[in-house]
């Protein structure tokens, strides 16, 4: 059930990374997209612009070109009016007709031919209009919508028929300022909107060739070609306003115009289907990818926790009566053989450590069977019949030993809980720990002379400490204890006490049976003794070392054995001095 939840944690972590991925990454793609089409968009509305400009132009240009050509054309007709004798006398003689003065004015333009410029000066201030043969007219403006009007700069004009009696403006200052051959377009108004140009021009003011008298009546085939007199050098200028009507130009640039709003509008319409295309595609690419990535994430990640869910069946499977890790390794990944070494050799450990609790249940069952088995014997002798003071009090003796026998294996495995329960605290002050060896020596040494051994306290001189001495006195006294239990007859054991560097260091040398390599590694450990057949006058279930060892850690120091088997044990203790 725990690889289950494991599994789907894993899996919905997994998918988060990836949904908060996929949607940055979306973003991203999405704002990048979407600013190419923007800067896409601009770039096709600006190439609609410059072309509905370039068209808007071609389409002003050709009307302006119409117009330019209709003046030009004018202007042609004039000239040709100005420079042929026949076709000047036919312009003049129809003007001067037309003038109140006309008995004045025909004269003089009859001998035009004659006095040159200085005649036509004469006759140009007593004509106000200008008459043109109007079928050579019609031949010239080649469409009838066109209206225009001729000024000279003597004040003659000419206006086209359509005109009626409009006219249009001219300041005579214009022919002053404005160059020859200038155009000048405006936009105007006559009935509607209209296009004006107005084009300056001259005409040469000189005789032609003289022709012979008579020569006017006669016909084409008998004149004789003009001949120059001289070099023009006088020309009049000429004012030449031509209009067309603007209203298919308006409505072509309207037309433009209107297909300019409607490809804009047509390329925004383009450009927001693409981004809703490109949000859909993204969302659909993106739920195909989340489900995708999904259900291989929930396969991978089952995949990649089966062995651990082997693992977890084999721990199940653990119990008091066989603490082996069925677990085939060839199985389990290389990551996993540490934690499955790890766990083997914590199986063991407990195992072993069962079965010291086994046996240190039944050593402690032993112990307290045998004195309270004493006591009660003792108690029934003592009752069987009357006796004397001298042997009941003797009985109670051995009820008292056995009675202290009891309470020192309590009083251990109550300082072994305290251990483990860390509510046993240091009481620290300041002492000499030489002084105190001296005392632990003088205790146990009745025990060792007793048994024939020699134990001697090596002291160079004071070593004081600051550390708990009924801690220290009771880590001493277990290891001079046992190396009387475990000495050979008139051996040896030697105690030094020194302090160096801010350590304290004590060590006890014995002459003993010494300790084997395997009982060496469990030395320490609680319940372990590394003689259980042997039987001693003291408590032996294993718990002395155990508590030295606690105490040691509890003061923040260590402590090591060296032994050779068959001749002896040291024990060296290193305490900090402060």
């Amino acid at each position: 059930m725990r690889i289950r939840s494991i599994r789907l944690s894993l899996t919905v972590y997994f998918l988060a990374l990836l949904a908060v991925a996929l949607g940055v990454a979306s973003i991203i793609v999405y704002q990048t997209a979407q600013q190419t089409l923007e800067d896409k968009k601009k770039a096709d509305a600006q190439l609609i612009e410059n072309h509905l400009n370039e068209n808007s132009a071609a389409v002003r240009e050709a009307l302006d070109k119409q117009l330019q050509e209709q003046a030009q054309a004018l202007a042609g007709v004039a000239m040709v009016q100005f420079l042929h004798h026949r076709e000047l006398n036919v312009l003049g003689v129809l003007a001067a007709a037309t003038a109140p003065n006309a008995y004045a004015v025909i004269p003089s333009w009859a001998g035009q031919g004659t006095h040159g410029p200085y005649f036509f000066e004469l006759n140009r201030k007593h004509v106000s209009e200008i008459t043109f043969d109007q079928s050579h007219l019609f031949e010239t403006v080649s469409q009838s919508d066109i209206q225009f009007q001729i000024d000279s700069a003597w004040g003659a004009s000419y206006r086209s028929l359509s005109l009626g009696d409009r006219s249009f403006a001219l300041d005579p200052r214009v022919f002053m300022m404005e160059p020859e051959g200038s155009w000048r377009f405006t936009d105007d108004y006559l009935d509607g909107p209209a296009r004006r140009v107005t084009f300056k021009t001259s005409v040469p003011i000189a005789p032609a060739a003289s022709p012979g008298r008579g020569d006017l009546n006669r016909p084409d085939r008998f004149r004789r070609p003009p001949v120059p007199s001289r070099e023009f050098q006088n020309r009049t200028a000429v004012f030449i306003q031509c209009v067309a009507p603007a209203d298919k130009r308006e409505a072509a640039l309207a037309a433009l115009a209107e297909r300019r709003d409607h490809d804009l509008a047509a390329l925004a319409v383009k450009t927001d289907a693409s981004l809703a295309n490109l949000r859909s595609r993204l969302l659909l690419t993106w739920a195909a990818l989340f489900l995708v990535a999904g259900v291989g994430c929930y396969l991978l990640v089952r995949l990649g926790l089966a062995p651990l869910h082997r693992l977890s069946e084999a721990v199940r499977r653990v119990s008091t009566k066989d603490f082996r890790l069925q677990v085939d390794q060839r199985r389990i990944p290389n990551e996993l053989n540490p934690i499955v070494r790890r766990m083997s050799e914590t199986l063991q450990m407990l195992k072993r450590t069962f079965e010291r609790e086994k046996q240190a249940t039944a050593d402690i069952s032993h112990e307290l069977r045998t004195p309270l088995a004493a006591m009660l014997t003792t108690t029934e002798i003592a009752l069987r019949k009357p006796r004397t003071a001298d042997e009941y009090r003797e009985l109670l003796a051995d009820c008292r030993n056995s009675a202290q026998h009891m309470a020192q294996a309590v009083e251990r495995l109550l300082a072994l809980a305290r251990l483990d329960a860390g509510v046993d605290r240091l009481r620290p002050q300041e002492f000499d720990a030489a002084e105190l060896a001296e005392q632990c020596g003088a205790l146990v040494r009745p025990l060792a002379e007793a048994r024939g051994l020699t134990l001697t306290v090596h002291r160079t001189g004071p070593a004081p400490v600051m550390a708990d001495p009924d801690k220290l006195r009771e880590i001493l006294t277990n290891l001079l204890h046992n190396a009387v239990e475990y000495n050979r007859s008139n051996g040896a054991i030697d105690v030094s006490v020194s302090r160096e560097n801010g350590q304290l260091e004590v060590s006890i040398e014995d002459t003993g049976v010494g300790i084997g390599p395997e009982a060496k590694s469990h030395l320490f450990e609680r319940f372990y003794r590394a003689d259980p057949s042997r039987a001693g006058d003291g408590l032996h279930a294993g718990l002395g070392l155990a508590i030295v060892k606690g105490y040691v850690d509890l003061m923040g120091g260590d402590i090591a054995v060296e032994s050779t088997e068959g001749q002896g044990s040291t024990f060296r203790i290193r305490l900090p001095a402060h």
